[in-house]
């Protein structure tokens, strides 16, 4: 079985608040705060290709997250 992650939106200390009470007795989840401060490619000035790297994506899949905690305002994912 796998662990549960709530990751909540900085603008959602309520929803935190809540959802840490909610599964503070559950062993396999764990509520967290998002910690990105902005997107990573408008940090970085441009594209990985822009910059000379060759990586053509991810090695793994990752979820939507951004687009689930802008619509939603928490994202939950399931680590395997």
């Amino acid at each position: 079985m796998g662990q549960h992650l709530f990751i909540v939106s900085r603008q959602q200390p309520d929803l935190y608040s809540y959802l840490t009470r909610e599964f503070s007795g559950e062993p396999d989840v764990q509520v967290i705060l998002d910690r990105r401060h902005a997107d990573r490619r408008s940090r970085n000035g441009g594209s990985r290709l822009e910059h000379g790297e060759r990586r053509h994506g991810q090695r793994r899949e990752k979820p939507d997250v951004s687009g689930q905690l802008s619509t939603l305002g928490y994202a939950f994912v399931r680590i395997e």
